[in-house]
């Protein structure tokens, strides 16, 4: 089951909404402004937030900000009583999957979190292999990774050892490292990983 976090300033919202929720076999958790949600809830897990979008402190837009800045998997659906079409363009400019209005139509917010769900795990996924990847790079030393990036450009050993003006045999020693740290077993894997990466340089 995945996480169901409630963010609305109306206490009667978060209750009707958590009921309807529960009622569908969801649990939730709820909050009662945005610093405590951000206080509270980790940003790198998957889940679904339903957001108001009109809270005293900061509200829904610059929360949703917030958690889409910070790269969160997190899939975010916003709520407000008394939406505007300009409301609706900014929040889906910024990463919302949707907007909903209240009061909440139970039938239109099931299938809205089928979707999030989706989303969610697919952007959590992608967070950890990115994550997986970055610590494999890390791992290279800087030797290695100006190998890693000859390699890359599809260069010889002898081509490589000339230009490094290291002996041949050391490059492939540097590249048999290379291989093994990054977890590939031929350069059309290696090169498939790196198409991956955020980060390599």
């Amino acid at each position: 089951m995945f996480n169901l976090f409630l963010v609305d300033d109306d206490q009667d919202v978060l209750d009707s909404l958590s009921w309807m929720l529960d009622g569908l076999g969801i649990k939730t958790r709820c909050f009662s402004s945005a610093e405590s949600f951000l206080e509270q809830v980790e940003l790198t897990q998957a889940g679904i937030v339903i957001l108001d979008i009109q809270m005293p402190g900061k509200d829904g837009i610059e929360l949703l900000h917030d958690i889409k800045q910070s790269q969160s998997p997190l899939s975010v659906i916003m709520l407000s009583g008394h939406g505007t079409i300009s409301m609706a363009v900014q929040a889906i400019q910024q990463g919302a999957i949707d907007f909903i209005e209240k009061p909440v139509d139970g039938d239109k917010l099931l299938q809205l979190l089928k979707r999030a769900q989706n989303e969610t795990e697919t952007a959590y996924s992608h967070l950890n292999q990115q994550s997986d990847i970055n610590q494999r790079l890390a791992s290279l030393t800087p030797r290695e990774h100006e190998v890693l990036l000859k390699v890359l450009e599809g260069k010889l050993n002898k081509v490589i050892a000339a230009e490094l003006n290291i002996a041949q045999r050391t490059i492939e020693l540097h590249r048999q490292k290379v291989m093994q740290k990054m977890q590939v077993h031929n350069i059309a894997e290696l090169a498939f990983i790196i198409a991956k990466s955020e980060s390599i340089q």
